[in-house]
Protein backbone atom coordinates (compact mmCIF):
# COMPACT_ATOMS: atom_id res chain seq x y z
CA UNK A 1 0.00 0.00 0.00
CA UNK A 2 1.29 3.79 -0.90
CA UNK A 3 0.81 6.98 0.61
CA UNK A 4 -2.71 7.47 -1.08
CA UNK A 5 -4.11 3.96 0.12
CA UNK A 6 -2.95 5.34 3.79
CA UNK A 7 -4.69 8.15 3.46
CA UNK A 8 -7.56 6.99 1.99
CA UNK A 9 -8.23 4.66 4.88
CA UNK A 10 -7.35 7.08 7.68
CA UNK A 11 -9.61 9.36 6.03
CA UNK A 12 -12.93 6.96 5.63
CA UNK A 13 -12.14 5.66 9.90
CA UNK A 14 -11.99 9.13 10.70
CA UNK A 15 -14.94 11.02 8.78
CA UNK A 16 -18.46 10.95 10.54
CA UNK A 17 -20.59 10.22 7.56
CA UNK A 18 -20.59 9.09 3.91
CA UNK A 19 -20.33 12.74 2.04
CA UNK A 20 -17.75 13.92 4.20
CA UNK A 21 -15.27 11.00 3.64
CA UNK A 22 -16.26 11.48 -0.52
CA UNK A 23 -15.46 14.91 -0.15
CA UNK A 24 -11.97 14.08 1.50
CA UNK A 25 -11.63 11.06 -1.25
CA UNK A 26 -11.68 13.89 -3.67
CA UNK A 27 -9.32 15.91 -2.10
CA UNK A 28 -7.23 13.15 -2.15
CA UNK A 29 -7.27 12.02 -5.37
CA UNK A 30 -6.34 15.50 -6.81
CA UNK A 31 -3.35 15.96 -4.57
CA UNK A 32 -1.77 12.39 -5.35
CA UNK A 33 -2.75 12.06 -8.63
CA UNK A 34 -3.84 15.58 -10.35
CA UNK A 35 -6.94 15.13 -10.82
CA UNK A 36 -9.18 17.99 -12.34
CA UNK A 37 -12.28 17.06 -11.09
CA UNK A 38 -14.16 14.13 -9.66
CA UNK A 39 -17.84 12.95 -9.78
CA UNK A 40 -19.85 10.22 -8.10
CA UNK A 41 -23.04 8.88 -9.65
CA UNK A 42 -25.39 6.27 -7.95
CA UNK A 43 -28.00 4.32 -9.62
CA UNK A 44 -31.16 5.13 -7.94
CA UNK A 45 -34.74 3.24 -9.27
CA UNK A 46 -35.36 6.76 -10.61
CA UNK A 47 -32.33 6.74 -12.89
CA UNK A 48 -28.47 7.81 -12.65
CA UNK A 49 -27.71 10.69 -10.81
CA UNK A 50 -24.49 12.65 -9.25
CA UNK A 51 -24.29 12.00 -6.01
CA UNK A 52 -21.47 14.01 -5.24
CA UNK A 53 -19.06 16.54 -7.02
CA UNK A 54 -16.21 18.65 -5.89
CA UNK A 55 -16.80 21.22 -9.39
CA UNK A 56 -19.83 23.19 -8.84
CA UNK A 57 -20.52 24.44 -12.10
CA UNK A 58 -19.43 20.46 -14.25
CA UNK A 59 -22.65 19.94 -16.67
CA UNK A 60 -22.93 16.36 -15.47
CA UNK A 61 -26.32 16.00 -17.98
CA UNK A 62 -24.08 15.06 -20.89
CA UNK A 63 -22.36 12.06 -18.73
CA UNK A 64 -25.00 10.84 -17.32
CA UNK A 65 -26.66 10.57 -21.13
CA UNK A 66 -23.55 9.14 -21.89
CA UNK A 67 -23.30 6.48 -18.82
CA UNK A 68 -26.52 5.53 -19.97
CA UNK A 69 -26.12 4.88 -23.77
CA UNK A 70 -22.83 3.23 -22.98
CA UNK A 71 -20.83 -0.23 -22.48
CA UNK A 72 -19.28 0.50 -19.31
CA UNK A 73 -21.86 -1.17 -17.65
CA UNK A 74 -20.19 -4.54 -18.70
CA UNK A 75 -17.00 -3.72 -17.36
CA UNK A 76 -16.37 -4.62 -13.62
CA UNK A 77 -12.87 -3.29 -13.41
CA UNK A 78 -11.48 0.45 -13.81
CA UNK A 79 -10.47 1.47 -17.40
CA UNK A 80 -10.04 4.39 -18.80
CA UNK A 81 -12.85 6.67 -20.98
CA UNK A 82 -11.49 9.27 -23.57
CA UNK A 83 -7.96 9.56 -22.42
CA UNK A 84 -8.09 11.11 -19.49
CA UNK A 85 -11.06 10.20 -17.92
CA UNK A 86 -10.66 7.73 -15.29
CA UNK A 87 -14.17 5.39 -14.61
CA UNK A 88 -14.47 2.99 -11.28
CA UNK A 89 -17.39 1.11 -11.95
CA UNK A 90 -19.07 0.42 -8.40
CA UNK A 91 -20.64 -2.89 -8.53
CA UNK A 92 -22.71 -5.33 -6.51
CA UNK A 93 -23.35 -8.62 -6.63
CA UNK A 94 -22.68 -8.32 -10.31
CA UNK A 95 -24.93 -5.21 -10.72
CA UNK A 96 -23.79 -2.01 -11.31
CA UNK A 97 -24.61 0.30 -8.21
CA UNK A 98 -22.53 2.94 -9.33
CA UNK A 99 -19.90 5.11 -11.07
CA UNK A 100 -16.33 6.83 -9.78
CA UNK A 101 -14.88 9.04 -12.37
CA UNK A 102 -11.84 10.94 -12.16
CA UNK A 103 -10.42 13.85 -14.99
CA UNK A 104 -7.15 13.90 -15.30
CA UNK A 105 -5.47 16.95 -15.97
CA UNK A 106 -2.68 15.32 -18.34
CA UNK A 107 -3.57 12.45 -20.78
CA UNK A 108 -1.14 10.46 -19.85
CA UNK A 109 -1.83 7.61 -17.89
CA UNK A 110 -0.31 7.82 -14.07
CA UNK A 111 -1.22 4.15 -12.89
CA UNK A 112 -2.60 1.04 -14.09
CA UNK A 113 -5.99 0.94 -14.09
CA UNK A 114 -6.17 -2.16 -11.94
CA UNK A 115 -4.52 0.14 -9.03
CA UNK A 116 -7.69 1.67 -8.06
CA UNK A 117 -9.75 -1.46 -7.87
CA UNK A 118 -9.26 -1.61 -3.83
CA UNK A 119 -10.91 1.39 -4.09
CA UNK A 120 -13.99 0.50 -6.01
CA UNK A 121 -14.68 -2.71 -3.86
CA UNK A 122 -14.53 -0.39 -1.08
CA UNK A 123 -16.78 2.49 -2.51
CA UNK A 124 -19.20 -0.08 -3.21
CA UNK A 125 -19.67 -1.60 0.08
CA UNK A 126 -19.56 1.97 1.76
CA UNK A 127 -21.89 3.30 -0.44
CA UNK A 128 -24.54 0.41 -0.21
CA UNK A 129 -24.95 1.30 3.22
CA UNK A 130 -25.28 5.02 2.67
CA UNK A 131 -28.88 5.89 4.27
CA UNK A 132 -29.06 8.71 1.72
CA UNK A 133 -28.91 6.62 -1.09
CA UNK A 134 -32.79 4.99 -1.69
CA UNK A 135 -34.07 2.07 -3.12
CA UNK A 136 -30.66 0.55 -4.21
CA UNK A 137 -30.93 -3.28 -5.07
CA UNK A 138 -30.65 -5.58 -1.96
CA UNK A 139 -27.42 -6.33 -0.39
CA UNK A 140 -26.40 -9.77 0.61
CA UNK A 141 -24.93 -8.71 4.14
CA UNK A 142 -22.77 -11.70 3.87
CA UNK A 143 -20.82 -10.30 0.34
CA UNK A 144 -20.87 -6.66 2.53
CA UNK A 145 -19.26 -8.08 5.45
CA UNK A 146 -16.40 -9.94 3.27
CA UNK A 147 -15.79 -6.63 1.35
CA UNK A 148 -15.53 -4.77 4.61
CA UNK A 149 -13.21 -8.05 5.31
CA UNK A 150 -11.66 -6.92 2.88
CA UNK A 151 -10.66 -3.56 3.43
CA UNK A 152 -9.53 -4.53 6.85
CA UNK A 153 -7.16 -7.19 5.72
CA UNK A 154 -5.62 -4.52 3.30
CA UNK A 155 -5.09 -2.30 6.01
CA UNK A 156 -3.42 -5.25 8.35
CA UNK A 157 -0.97 -5.86 5.49
CA UNK A 158 -0.31 -2.62 5.02
CA UNK A 159 0.97 -2.56 9.32
CA UNK A 160 2.54 -5.71 8.69
CA UNK A 161 5.92 -5.85 10.50
CA UNK A 162 7.74 -8.04 8.08
CA UNK A 163 6.76 -9.85 5.14
CA UNK A 164 6.57 -12.72 7.32
CA UNK A 165 4.24 -11.50 9.63
CA UNK A 166 2.12 -9.87 6.36
CA UNK A 167 2.01 -13.72 4.66
CA UNK A 168 0.82 -15.21 7.99
CA UNK A 169 -1.78 -12.24 8.22
CA UNK A 170 -2.83 -13.19 4.88
CA UNK A 171 -3.42 -16.22 5.11
CA UNK A 172 -5.01 -16.42 8.65
CA UNK A 173 -7.78 -13.45 7.96
CA UNK A 174 -8.11 -14.57 4.15
CA UNK A 175 -9.70 -17.92 5.64
CA UNK A 176 -11.57 -15.89 8.47
CA UNK A 177 -13.08 -13.32 5.65
CA UNK A 178 -13.50 -15.08 2.90
CA UNK A 179 -15.36 -18.34 4.83
CA UNK A 180 -12.68 -20.32 3.06
CA UNK A 181 -11.58 -24.08 4.87
CA UNK A 182 -7.99 -23.67 3.86
CA UNK A 183 -5.46 -21.31 1.85
CA UNK A 184 -1.57 -21.14 0.96
CA UNK A 185 0.57 -18.72 -0.38
CA UNK A 186 3.60 -20.52 -2.75
CA UNK A 187 6.50 -17.80 -3.95
CA UNK A 188 8.31 -18.88 -7.55
CA UNK A 189 11.81 -19.76 -6.16
CA UNK A 190 14.24 -19.94 -9.25
CA UNK A 191 13.06 -21.77 -12.82
CA UNK A 192 10.15 -23.65 -12.64
CA UNK A 193 10.60 -24.06 -8.72
CA UNK A 194 7.97 -23.20 -5.86
CA UNK A 195 8.55 -22.50 -2.38
CA UNK A 196 5.66 -22.56 0.46
CA UNK A 197 5.36 -19.64 2.83
CA UNK A 198 2.72 -19.87 4.95
CA UNK A 199 -0.75 -22.20 4.63
CA UNK A 200 -3.25 -23.88 6.11
CA UNK A 201 -2.48 -28.04 7.52
CA UNK A 202 -5.51 -30.94 7.30
CA UNK A 203 -6.84 -29.79 10.81
CA UNK A 204 -7.53 -25.81 9.60
CA UNK A 205 -4.61 -24.54 11.69
CA UNK A 206 -2.31 -21.94 9.90
CA UNK A 207 1.47 -23.05 9.74
CA UNK A 208 4.47 -22.29 8.22
CA UNK A 209 5.33 -23.99 4.55
CA UNK A 210 9.12 -22.35 4.11
CA UNK A 211 10.41 -26.02 4.77
CA UNK A 212 8.62 -26.70 1.01
CA UNK A 213 9.95 -26.45 -1.91
CA UNK A 214 9.49 -28.32 -4.95
CA UNK A 215 9.38 -28.53 -8.83
CA UNK A 216 6.20 -26.85 -10.44
CA UNK A 217 4.14 -30.08 -10.25
CA UNK A 218 1.89 -30.72 -13.59
CA UNK A 219 -1.56 -30.91 -11.92
CA UNK A 220 -4.64 -28.94 -13.41
CA UNK A 221 -4.18 -25.63 -12.75
CA UNK A 222 -0.67 -25.04 -14.10
CA UNK A 223 -1.93 -25.52 -17.38
CA UNK A 224 -5.10 -23.65 -16.88
CA UNK A 225 -5.59 -20.92 -19.03
CA UNK A 226 -7.13 -18.61 -16.35
CA UNK A 227 -4.30 -19.52 -14.22
CA UNK A 228 -1.52 -18.99 -17.23
CA UNK A 229 -3.06 -15.31 -17.86
CA UNK A 230 -3.56 -14.49 -14.34
CA UNK A 231 -7.30 -15.11 -13.81
CA UNK A 232 -9.11 -16.81 -10.91
CA UNK A 233 -9.16 -21.16 -11.96
CA UNK A 234 -11.49 -23.43 -10.33
CA UNK A 235 -12.33 -27.15 -10.82
CA UNK A 236 -14.53 -28.37 -8.61
CA UNK A 237 -14.84 -32.50 -7.58
CA UNK A 238 -11.32 -32.45 -8.17
CA UNK A 239 -8.17 -34.25 -5.90
CA UNK A 240 -7.03 -31.98 -3.12
CA UNK A 241 -3.54 -32.09 -1.63
CA UNK A 242 -1.23 -31.33 0.73
CA UNK A 243 2.39 -31.01 0.34
CA UNK A 244 1.91 -32.66 -3.23
CA UNK A 245 -0.02 -35.49 -1.38
CA UNK A 246 -3.86 -36.11 -2.12
CA UNK A 247 -5.69 -35.21 0.94
CA UNK A 248 -9.45 -35.39 -0.24
CA UNK A 249 -11.37 -34.53 -2.81
CA UNK A 250 -13.67 -31.02 -3.60
CA UNK A 251 -13.57 -27.77 -5.58
CA UNK A 252 -9.87 -25.79 -5.70
CA UNK A 253 -9.32 -22.57 -6.92
CA UNK A 254 -5.78 -20.65 -7.70
CA UNK A 255 -5.00 -17.09 -8.07
CA UNK A 256 -2.01 -16.05 -9.27
CA UNK A 257 0.05 -12.91 -7.67
CA UNK A 258 1.64 -10.32 -10.11
CA UNK A 259 4.56 -8.02 -9.88
CA UNK A 260 3.19 -5.72 -13.23
CA UNK A 261 3.08 -8.65 -15.81
CA UNK A 262 5.49 -10.70 -13.83
CA UNK A 263 3.85 -13.71 -11.98
CA UNK A 264 5.65 -13.74 -8.97
CA UNK A 265 3.46 -16.73 -7.27
CA UNK A 266 -0.10 -18.15 -6.71
CA UNK A 267 -2.68 -18.63 -3.75
CA UNK A 268 -4.29 -21.85 -3.56
CA UNK A 269 -7.84 -22.52 -1.76
CA UNK A 270 -10.20 -25.55 -1.30
CA UNK A 271 -12.99 -26.92 1.25
CA UNK A 272 -11.04 -30.03 2.56
CA UNK A 273 -12.36 -29.40 5.68
CA UNK A 274 -16.08 -28.53 5.27
CA UNK A 275 -16.86 -29.23 2.12
CA UNK A 276 -18.69 -25.46 1.75
CA UNK A 277 -19.45 -24.75 -2.11
CA UNK A 278 -18.52 -21.59 -3.36
CA UNK A 279 -20.99 -18.84 -3.76
CA UNK A 280 -21.42 -16.92 -6.53
CA UNK A 281 -20.00 -13.93 -6.08
CA UNK A 282 -16.69 -15.73 -4.75
CA UNK A 283 -15.31 -15.48 -7.70
CA UNK A 284 -15.13 -11.68 -7.69
CA UNK A 285 -13.63 -11.99 -4.11
CA UNK A 286 -10.94 -14.16 -4.49
CA UNK A 287 -9.65 -11.98 -7.47
CA UNK A 288 -10.01 -8.46 -5.03
CA UNK A 289 -8.13 -10.30 -2.19
CA UNK A 290 -4.91 -11.68 -4.69
CA UNK A 291 -4.87 -8.65 -5.91
CA UNK A 292 -4.92 -7.08 -2.57
CA UNK A 293 -1.85 -9.67 -1.39
CA UNK A 294 -0.18 -8.77 -4.42
CA UNK A 295 0.07 -5.34 -4.29
CA UNK A 296 1.72 -5.51 -0.18
CA UNK A 297 3.66 -8.81 -1.17
CA UNK A 298 5.53 -6.61 -4.15
CA UNK A 299 5.51 -3.39 -1.98
CA UNK A 300 7.19 -4.98 1.31
CA UNK A 301 9.46 -7.06 -0.92
CA UNK A 302 10.43 -3.65 -2.47
CA UNK A 303 10.97 -1.87 0.90
CA UNK A 304 13.25 -4.97 2.50
CA UNK A 305 15.26 -5.32 -0.64
CA UNK A 306 15.24 -1.70 -0.91
CA UNK A 307 16.25 -1.73 3.63
CA UNK A 308 18.83 -4.30 2.94
CA UNK A 309 20.24 -2.56 0.44
CA UNK A 310 20.55 0.75 2.43
CA UNK A 311 21.79 -1.31 5.57
CA UNK A 312 24.63 -2.89 2.75
CA UNK A 313 25.04 1.02 1.58
CA UNK A 314 25.25 2.22 4.89
CA UNK A 315 27.84 -1.08 5.96
CA UNK A 316 29.86 0.26 3.00
CA UNK A 317 29.78 3.75 4.07
CA UNK A 318 30.78 3.39 7.32
CA UNK A 319 33.20 0.82 6.24
CA UNK A 320 34.58 3.50 3.55
CA UNK A 321 34.15 6.44 6.24
CA UNK A 322 36.99 4.13 8.49
CA UNK A 323 39.37 3.98 5.25
CA UNK A 324 39.13 7.29 4.79
CA UNK A 325 39.76 8.59 8.11
CA UNK A 326 42.82 6.34 8.22
CA UNK A 327 44.32 7.34 5.54
CA UNK A 328 43.68 11.04 6.41
CA UNK A 329 45.15 10.39 10.00
CA UNK A 330 47.78 8.97 7.86
CA UNK A 331 48.24 11.60 5.64
CA UNK A 332 48.04 13.86 8.61
CA UNK A 333 50.42 12.24 10.84
CA UNK A 334 52.93 12.03 7.40
CA UNK A 335 52.86 15.59 7.05
CA UNK A 336 53.37 16.71 10.48
CA UNK A 337 56.17 13.79 10.94
CA UNK A 338 59.83 13.65 9.86
CA UNK A 339 60.09 10.67 7.89
CA UNK A 340 63.70 9.65 8.74
CA UNK A 341 63.71 10.01 12.66
CA UNK A 342 59.80 9.60 13.08
CA UNK A 343 59.84 13.29 15.31
CA UNK A 344 57.78 16.31 14.54
CA UNK A 345 58.85 18.21 11.33
CA UNK A 346 59.04 21.94 10.92
CA UNK A 347 55.92 22.06 9.18
CA UNK A 348 54.76 21.16 13.40
CA UNK A 349 56.85 23.60 14.73
CA UNK A 350 55.82 26.55 12.76
CA UNK A 351 52.42 26.00 13.61
CA UNK A 352 52.91 25.27 17.29
CA UNK A 353 55.59 28.45 17.73
CA UNK A 354 52.87 31.23 17.34
CA UNK A 355 50.06 29.46 19.25
CA UNK A 356 52.17 29.03 22.36
CA UNK A 357 53.50 32.76 21.92
CA UNK A 358 50.21 34.22 21.92
CA UNK A 359 48.63 31.57 24.98
CA UNK A 360 51.59 32.75 26.79
CA UNK A 361 51.28 36.57 25.89
CA UNK A 362 47.28 36.00 27.45
CA UNK A 363 48.40 34.50 30.54
CA UNK A 364 51.78 36.28 30.88
CA UNK A 365 53.90 33.12 30.99
CA UNK A 366 57.26 32.66 29.35
CA UNK A 367 58.19 31.03 26.74
CA UNK A 368 61.68 29.11 26.11
CA UNK A 369 63.59 27.34 22.96
CA UNK A 370 66.27 25.24 22.34
CA UNK A 371 67.88 25.46 18.85
CA UNK A 372 70.06 22.07 18.89
CA UNK A 373 72.90 21.33 16.08
CA UNK A 374 74.86 18.44 15.64
CA UNK A 375 78.29 19.35 16.22
CA UNK A 376 80.64 18.54 12.62
CA UNK A 377 77.93 16.63 10.83
CA UNK A 378 78.98 17.56 7.53
CA UNK A 379 82.45 16.00 8.38
CA UNK A 380 80.79 12.93 10.15
CA UNK A 381 78.93 12.32 6.78
CA UNK A 382 81.83 12.90 4.63
CA UNK A 383 83.73 9.92 6.75
CA UNK A 384 80.82 7.28 7.27
CA UNK A 385 78.60 8.36 4.39
CA UNK A 386 74.59 9.40 4.39
CA UNK A 387 73.65 6.43 5.62
CA UNK A 388 75.64 6.01 8.72
CA UNK A 389 74.91 9.90 9.10
CA UNK A 390 71.24 9.19 9.06
CA UNK A 391 71.61 6.57 11.89
CA UNK A 392 73.38 9.13 13.62
CA UNK A 393 70.35 11.64 13.55
CA UNK A 394 67.50 9.14 14.08
CA UNK A 395 69.50 7.94 17.36
CA UNK A 396 70.23 11.27 18.47
CA UNK A 397 66.36 12.29 18.24
CA UNK A 398 64.75 9.18 19.77
CA UNK A 399 67.21 10.14 22.95
CA UNK A 400 66.03 13.55 22.97
CA UNK A 401 62.34 13.31 21.89
CA UNK A 402 61.73 11.52 25.73
CA UNK A 403 64.42 13.80 28.03
CA UNK A 404 61.51 16.64 28.21
CA UNK A 405 57.68 15.15 29.40
CA UNK A 406 56.84 18.97 30.87
CA UNK A 407 53.06 19.63 29.53
CA UNK A 408 53.42 21.59 26.07
CA UNK A 409 56.73 20.58 24.95
CA UNK A 410 57.44 20.34 21.28
CA UNK A 411 60.79 18.27 20.31
CA UNK A 412 61.11 18.59 16.63
CA UNK A 413 63.80 18.12 13.59
CA UNK A 414 63.86 21.68 11.73
CA UNK A 415 66.22 20.77 9.19
CA UNK A 416 69.54 18.67 8.09
CA UNK A 417 71.02 18.14 11.50
CA UNK A 418 69.28 21.09 13.57
CA UNK A 419 66.45 20.11 16.16
CA UNK A 420 64.19 22.63 18.40
CA UNK A 421 63.03 22.57 21.74
CA UNK A 422 60.00 24.37 22.44
CA UNK A 423 59.28 25.22 26.21
CA UNK A 424 56.01 27.25 26.85
CA UNK A 425 55.83 28.51 30.40
CA UNK A 426 59.69 27.88 31.20
CA UNK A 427 61.62 30.33 32.05
CA UNK A 428 65.33 30.96 31.79
CA UNK A 429 66.38 28.64 34.48
CA UNK A 430 64.17 25.60 33.36
CA UNK A 431 65.98 26.23 30.11
CA UNK A 432 69.23 26.33 30.88
CA UNK A 433 68.32 23.21 32.80
CA UNK A 434 67.02 21.48 29.44
CA UNK A 435 69.80 22.17 27.79
CA UNK A 436 72.45 20.22 30.20
CA UNK A 437 70.25 17.33 30.04
CA UNK A 438 70.00 17.39 26.19
CA UNK A 439 73.85 17.97 26.21
CA UNK A 440 74.47 15.04 29.05
CA UNK A 441 72.06 12.64 26.96
CA UNK A 442 74.06 13.12 23.82
CA UNK A 443 76.96 12.54 25.46
CA UNK A 444 75.70 8.99 26.94
CA UNK A 445 74.93 7.92 23.70
CA UNK A 446 78.79 7.51 22.54
CA UNK A 447 78.72 7.68 19.10
CA UNK A 448 81.94 7.54 17.48
CA UNK A 449 83.09 10.54 15.33
CA UNK A 450 86.29 8.52 13.83
CA UNK A 451 87.15 4.72 13.38
CA UNK A 452 89.74 5.04 16.88
CA UNK A 453 86.71 6.09 18.98
CA UNK A 454 88.73 9.11 20.83
CA UNK A 455 85.90 11.19 20.55
CA UNK A 456 82.02 10.79 19.97
CA UNK A 457 79.17 13.36 18.31
CA UNK A 458 78.33 16.02 20.45
CA UNK A 459 75.70 18.69 20.26
CA UNK A 460 75.91 22.96 20.15
CA UNK A 461 72.58 24.66 22.06
CA UNK A 462 71.32 28.27 21.65
CA UNK A 463 68.84 28.80 24.14
CA UNK A 464 66.39 32.03 24.43
CA UNK A 465 63.71 32.87 26.88
CA UNK A 466 60.92 35.58 26.58
CA UNK A 467 57.73 36.61 28.53
CA UNK A 468 55.51 38.07 25.33
CA UNK A 469 54.58 41.58 25.08
CA UNK A 470 53.83 44.38 22.55
CA UNK A 471 57.43 44.96 22.26
CA UNK A 472 58.88 41.20 21.26
CA UNK A 473 57.80 38.32 18.82
CA UNK A 474 58.35 34.83 18.20
CA UNK A 475 60.27 35.95 15.65
CA UNK A 476 62.24 37.24 18.22
CA UNK A 477 62.56 34.45 20.65
CA UNK A 478 63.89 32.39 17.57
CA UNK A 479 66.74 35.13 16.13
CA UNK A 480 67.91 35.20 19.96
CA UNK A 481 68.06 31.64 20.17
CA UNK A 482 70.00 31.44 16.96
CA UNK A 483 72.07 33.90 17.32
CA UNK A 484 73.54 32.20 20.93
CA UNK A 485 73.49 28.81 19.24
CA UNK A 486 76.23 30.96 16.75
CA UNK A 487 77.70 31.42 20.19
CA UNK A 488 78.06 28.00 21.40
CA UNK A 489 79.87 27.12 18.24
CA UNK A 490 82.16 29.67 17.97
CA UNK A 491 83.17 29.01 21.74
CA UNK A 492 84.16 25.07 20.98
CA UNK A 493 80.82 22.97 20.75
CA UNK A 494 79.43 20.78 22.98
CA UNK A 495 77.92 23.46 25.11
CA UNK A 496 75.00 26.00 25.33
CA UNK A 497 75.12 29.75 25.54
CA UNK A 498 72.02 31.51 26.70
CA UNK A 499 71.17 34.50 24.89
CA UNK A 500 71.92 37.61 27.14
Amino acid sequence: MDSFYQAYFSVWRASSDIPEAIEKTFALLCEHFQAASCQLHVKKTSGWQCFASNVSNLNTALMLNEMEESEWLQSPTPFYHHNAWLWLPLQCQHQTIGLLTVQLQSPLKPLDPEYFLPLAVHLSAEIKHAPALECLPSANQTLLSMLQGLHDISFMLWRAKSLDDLLFTAVEQGKKVLHIDRIAIFLLSGENKMKGTYGTDIQGNTIKEDYFEAVIPPLWYTEHPHAQQGYLAIKNNTSLYHDLEPVGTGWSAYTSLWDGDRRVGWIAYDNLLTGKPLTDYHSHLLKQFSFIVSQHLVRRQAEENLSQLNNELEKRVTERTYQLQQLNWKLEHTCRQDPLTQVPNRRVFDQTLPLEWRRAKRHHLPVALLIIDVDHFKNFNDSYGHAVGDRCLKLIAKKLATQERRAGALFARYGGEEFVLLLPGQNAQAAVTAAEKTLHAVRTLQIPVDEHRTSHVTVSIGVSSLIPDNQNSADLLFNQADRALYQAKSSGRDGYVMYD
